[in-house]
Parts: C-alpha cells; sequence; structure tokens
C-alpha cells in the first residue's frame, strides 16, 4: 500500500479506534469492522482523488473530501467519548454553534485536538498528492469498495435500520389518526385550559446532575453518599423510576419532569435551536399550574442558561427568575471561583440559601428550582470546600461525594428555617448518568434507575410503582397539595396510579418499552404520535398563525357602540363596557377549510363572566347560539382556549368579552392551526 494511504488510514483510524474503545456496548467484531471500513473508505477515496488530473480540482476536492471525512469520524469519537454511543437525539440535540461557545471551557482540548488531526490529514494529502501514481483499479471497482466500506461501518449501518424501521412505521398526520385509549394519552392536555387553587406547600427541587441510584450502593461504593442515604430514610423514595428514549440529557430530563411529554420533535438536525423556537410553549407544564396558584418561583444552575436553550424554556413557562452562570457569578464573593460550566454546586448552594430565605420572608408560596453541575461528565468537577471520596482515587466518584455533602448541609441549614414546615423537597437525577471515568467501576448488567427522594411530604405511595419522569410532574402537584383541573399528555399522579394506569392503559403503552435500550424498537407508532403533537399542537411554529393581535391591522376590527375607550396596548386591547351585548368582529381570516384551528386568548376582568366566541359555517352565515363556544371567567387573569376542530370554514369571528360593566383588557389575542 502506498505510503499516502497508509499513514492517512493511521490518522483516521485513531479516532475510529477510541471511539469504540468509549463504547458501552461494543464488541472486538464491532471494532474490528469499524476499523476494515475506515481503511476500506480512506484507500478508495485516495485513489479515486489520484485519478483526477493534477491540478486545483483535485486539490480542492482531496482538502474538502478529507475534512468532511475528519469531521464524521471525530463527531464519532465525540458521541462515544460524551455518552458511549453513536449518533442519537442527544448527540444532535447539542448539535450547533451555541453549543461550541458555551462548552469551549469545558472541552477546548478536544477543540484543539480536532483542529491538529484537520492539519495532519491536509499536510499528508498536500505534500503526497503529486507524489502517488495513478490507481491500477477501475473506478467502478474503487466505487463498489467504497459502498462496502459505507456498509463495514457499524454506526451507519445500525442507522440505515432505525430509519428504515422509521420509515415503514405508521405516520401520524392528524389527530384522527390516534386512539387516545389505546395510546394511554390524554387529549385534554392539548387544550392548555386549566386552573389551579388553594394555597399549597412551598417547593423546592433539585435536579441533580448524572446522579443515579448506583452511586448510593454501600456494597459497591461505600461511604460515598452518606448524606443521600441518610435523608432517603426519613423521606419517600421510588426505587423503580426508569429513564425512557429522549428523557437522557439535562433539557430532556428536565422537559419531562415538569412537562409530562418526552422532548421528542418533527427536526432530528434541530439542534439545541429547538428550544430557542417556542417548542412546547403551549404545553401546561408544573411551573405553569404553580404560576396560576400564585406561586413566585425562581430557578437557578450554575451553568449558562444558553446552553441547550435552556433559559428560553423555564422563562416562557411560569419563572418570574432564571438565574444562570452570568447572573449568579456577580453574587460571588470572589468572580473569579468558577468551573469549566460554571458557578460550583457550593456556591450555588449558597446563594440557594438566601434565596430561599427571601423567598420565605415574601409570604407566598414558592417554588425555587435548582440543578446542579460538579457531577457532569465525563470526569467531575468538585468544588473546593469538599475533602475527596478516601475509598476509590476517581474525579466522578469525588464530585458525587462532594454534591452529596453540600446537599445535606443544604437541607439541614432549610430545616433550621420555619418555613421548612410548609415546604416539600424534591430530589431527583436530571438523567442517568452519561459515559464517565466511573463507568468501569460500575456492576454489569445491573438495573440503571433514576434518584428521586421527597421530603416532609405526608403524602406517600408504594416506592415500588413503575413510574418514569413523565410521571413526577402531577405526582408533585399532589404533594404540594394543588387543587387543578390540569392535565398532562402523558404523566399521571403515581399518589393514584393504580387507578390511572388502568383508565388510560398507561401499563402497555409506556412502561412496556422500558426493557428495550432502544425505544424506537418497541413501539414507534407511539413515538411518532408523541412528536406529532409536541409539534404540531404544544408548540407554536412560525407559519402556522392566522391571526394575532401584534401584526393586526386596528382599522379592521369592529366594535359596537357599547363598547369603549379602546386602547391598544403593545399585543393588547384595554376598553370599557357599559352597556348590554358588547362584542368585537375580527378581520377576515384567510380559508381554514378542513383545519384544525385554536385561538389563545389571555385577558383581564374585573367581574367573574364569561366570554363568547361566535363562529360562521357554510350552512349558517349568521352568529347564532348554535354556533357558539363559551368559556367561564373568573376575576382577574384568564388563559383561555377555544378549538374550532374544522366547524368554522370560513368568515369573521365574532368575541363576547363578558356581560358586566367594567374594563376589560384582552392581553393577547392568537389564531392558530
Amino acid at each position: 500500500m502506498k505510503l499516502m494511504q497508509m499513514m492517512l488510514i493511521l490518522l483516521f483510524s485513531l479516532p475510529v479506534f477510541l471511539a469504540h474503545n468509549y463504547s458501552l456496548d461494543s464488541s472486538a467484531i464491532t471494532t474490528i469492522s469499524a476499523l476494515v471500513s475506515v481503511s476500506l473508505l480512506v484507500y478508495c477515496v485516495c485513489a479515486l482523488l489520484i485519478n483526477l488530473s493534477r491540478g486545483p480540482i483535485r486539490n480542492t476536492l482531496g482538502l474538502a473530501t478529507f475534512s468532511v471525512l475528519a469531521i464524521y469520524f471525530y463527531a464519532q469519537f465525540l458521541s462515544y467519548y460524551l455518552q458511549g454511543s453513536y449518533f442519537n437525539q442527544q448527540f444532535f440535540f447539542h448539535l450547533n454553534f451555541t453549543t461550541l461557545i458555551e462548552t469551549w471551557s469545558a472541552y477546548y482540548p478536544l477543540v484543539l485536538l480536532f483542529i491538529g488531526l484537520i492539519i495532519c490529514i491536509s499536510l499528508v494529502f498536500l505534500y503526497f498528492r503529486n507524489r502517488v501514481l495513478r490507481s491500477k483499479y477501475s473506478n467502478e471497482l474503487l466505487a463498489l469498495l467504497l459502498v462496502s466500506a459505507l456498509v463495514l461501518d457499524p454506526g451507519i449501518r445500525d442507522a440505515g435500520r432505525v430509519k428504515i424501521r422509521s420509515m415503514t412505521s405508521p405516520g401520524i398526520e392528524s389527530l384522527q389518526q390516534i386512539d387516545w385509549q389505546q395510546s394511554g394519552l390524554d387529549r385534554n392536555a392539548l387544550e392548555n385550559f386549566y386552573e389551579a387553587t388553594g394555597v399549597g406547600k412551598n417547593l423546592v427541587l433539585v435536579f441533580l446532575e448524572g446522579l443515579e441510584t448506583v452511586y448510593m450502593e454501600e456494597s459497591i461504593f461505600p461511604g460515598l453518599t452518606p448524606n443521600l442515604n441518610t435523608l432517603n430514610a426519613q423521606g419517600w423514595q421510588l426505587n423503580n423510576l426508569n429513564q425512557i428514549e429522549s428523557t437522557g440529557w439535562t433539557m430532556g430530563g428536565i422537559v419531562a419532569t415538569l412537562c409530562g411529554t418526552p422532548l421528542v420533535y418533527e427536526s432530528s438536525l434541530g439542534g439545541n435551536s429547538i428550544m430557542f423556537t417556542r417548542f412546547l410553549d403551549k404545553a401546561t407544564c408544573l411551573p405553569d399550574i404553580l404560576r396560576q396558584a400564585d406561586y413566585q418561583q425562581v430557578f437557578m444552575g450554575g451553568a449558562s442558561l444558553e446552553f441547550a436553550g435552556k433559559g428560553d424554556f423555564l422563562k416562557q413557562h411560569g419563572f418570574d427568575q432564571v438565574l444562570g452562570r452570568a447572573a449568579l457569578r456577580r453574587q460571588l464573593p470572589d468572580a473569579s471561583y468558577l468551573g469549566a460550566w460554571g458557578l460550583f454546586d457550593d456556591s450555588l448552594f449558597a446563594l440557594a440559601l438566601q434565596q430561599y430565605r427571601r423567598l420565605a420572608a415574601e409570604g407566598k408560596p414558592f417554588n425555587l428550582t435548582l440543578l446542579t453541575v460538579d457531577t457532569h461528565h465525563p470526569g467531575g468537577e468538585p468544588s473546593s470546600s469538599c475533602s475527596p471520596y478516601a475509598e476509590i482515587d476517581n474525579s466522578i466518584l469525588h464530585a458525587v461525594h462532594c454534591t452529596d455533602y453540600l446537599i445535606g448541609n443544604f437541607i439541614e441549614q432549610l430545616k433550621q428555617h420555619p418555613a421548612y414546615e410548609d415546604t416539600v423537597v424534591v430530589m431527583v437525577s436530571d438523567h442517568l448518568a452519561l459515559r464517565n471515568n466511573a463507568f468501569s467501576l460500575f456492576p454489569k448488567g445491573y438495573e440503571r434507575r433514576l434518584y428521586f427522594n421527597v421530603l416532609n411530604s405526608d403524602q406517600l405511595a408504594s416506592s415500588q410503582v413503575l413510574a418514569t419522569q413523565l410521571d413526577l410532574a402531577p405526582t408533585i402537584l399532589k404533594m404540594l397539595d394543588i387543587t387543578h383541573d390540569a392535565s398532562f399528555l402523558v404523566g399521571i399522579d403515581l399518589l393514584n396510579a393504580e387507578g390511572q394506569h388502568n383508565d388510560r392503559n398507561i401499563l402497555r403503552n409506556v412502561f412496556s418499552f422500558l426493557r428495550s435500550p432502544v425505544w424506537r424498537q418497541h413501539d414507534p407508532r407511539w413515538e411518532n404520535i408523541i412528536r406529532y403533537i409536541n409539534s404540531n399542537y404544544l408548540s407554536t411554529a412560525e407559519n402556522e398563525g392566522l391571526y394575532s393581535l401584534n401584526r393586526a391591522n386596528w382599522d379592521e376590527i369592529d366594535f359596537v357602540n357599547t363598547i369603549g375607550n379602546v386602547e391598544f396596548v403593545r399585543n393588547g386591547i384595554k376598553f370599557n363596557v357599559d352597556g348590554n351585548d358588547p362584542y368585537f368582529i375580527l378581520p377576515e381570516l384567510p380559508s381554514f377549510q378542513q383545519k384544525d384551528i385554536r385561538i389563545y386568548i389571555t385577558i383581564d376582568v374585573e367581574q367573574a363572566s364569561v366570554i363568547k366566541l361566535y363562529y360562521l359555517t357554510d350552512e349558517d352565515k349568521a352568529y347564532s347560539e348554535s354556533n357558539t363556544l363559551t368559556r367561564e371567567t373568573e376575576t382577574g387573569t384568564n388563559q383561555l382556549i377555544f378549538s374550532l376542530y374544522r366547524r368554522a370554514w370560513q368568515g369573521r369571528l365574532r368575541i363576547d368579552p363578558g356581560l358586566n360593566t367594567g374594563q376589560y383588557f384582552i392581553r393577547s389575542l392568537e389564531i392558530r392551526f
């Protein structure tokens, strides 16, 4: 074999070999297949390039081709290094420029290593490009070998099987295709119409980065988590809390835990930019319900809010303050005391204690949600105030031991505060541990479980109940004594699990696939249904709007005489009602025949009343009570939704805001598909 091919094969084989070295399920045969694949691929590409005429075309095409191959094989290495597996949804979720910027301080050696690889490959090609004789094999044979190389690549082969399975599984194009009873989903979650009342207990919700139950096994890691083990004896645990597909990273876990639906969406290559759109903005999540119940809500996390779109998502779901690295750093005594990801956990818990005391002093119920970071894979980064784990010298275990000490100390201080009597503390894994440098110490074949422990709640259930993150939001709400009529697409209240399992057939459709490591292999149609609903009914797409007050031509709205003092404020309308039968008529809308449209209205009223929506049909060209939808309103702010499932086909919609005289304020009004 020519020297150029040998050197390039060596360079390309390095990331491939390292990738499979970090694989969690790779065999010797898989590794050999991958190395044979890269050898054939590089050899064939070299031969095809050398068969081209010398000159700028060969040079440009060669550099471009080898750069693409370097990106592909190095991306494979990164995927295996960070998560122990080939490209998946989690990898593509984090694949964008924002991720690179936000993780530079944590992973800059990997970026420098890639730059070095690209330089070496380019220099080898440029040096040998005109020193190698043309290949003796025909281009047809080389192309055949090239196809064989792609087939031998384990990742491409497995991805192809998944793609074929996905393409052959039934697609979902409308709600009419969904058997709600069979799927175990709650259609009421699409309406997003709910009320929450009651002076509930305070909530301290702590997401523990990648901290699963194996770390608490004394027989495996003696003395690693003494504080958490003590707290486990004091609280209520879920011993059978399982992670499902699309929840195995921080945002996936947070979305599932708070909103009762997995983080699946139509685009598989959107990266975390999906969270910067308005994805799941219409989903009902735990903090949305708490906001309706007049909770003060603060999120605190040591990492950047830009990473994975965490900040945007939390802000649109009821949090009054969302504090990340930038804001919290300014509160540190030493602003330079930062880790690669942001604030260390000792700083986070110290600031969280101050926030808890402030919230408690205001006298309103509150939700303080935290996200730790010291135990972030692959190596962890323990706070400097902690002592190392004495039994084993391992950086992840040192970080776990540190976070255990810090959260134990944090909760002990909470217990000294008078407000603790009315505070429920929930500690939960954001996801199972991703590949890290302690994995070699884990027992083979053990059943991995998420950690969940609740302190200070008098409502308990069997610790063995089968559960996923999707069930935690309704369960936590019940523990807080919040009365609400909100629905979650998948999640159920585990305190009433037996009855709900029977009613919604959820055991078959949600839990059965937990025995399979790949959700899609069990029931791809169920995932397709969730994906369709998340993208088309629980999210606002830019092209789905029919009408919005912020884009309206105000002159085209017709107000009757009993509505006066009309004032357009930002994206809303203020007006007074001083007579009978007040209403206004929206402009003519584009044809929405055979469309499922929804009207979203946020309105402030001074007295409880009703709001009516009149629509027209082909059969009835006049506004009539038979073509009316009615919603009750309460004093204050009301969030309402009207669903016109193929009822109104044309014409102008009429809205009667209420029966009482006084001032009304429509904060927003949108009509969407």
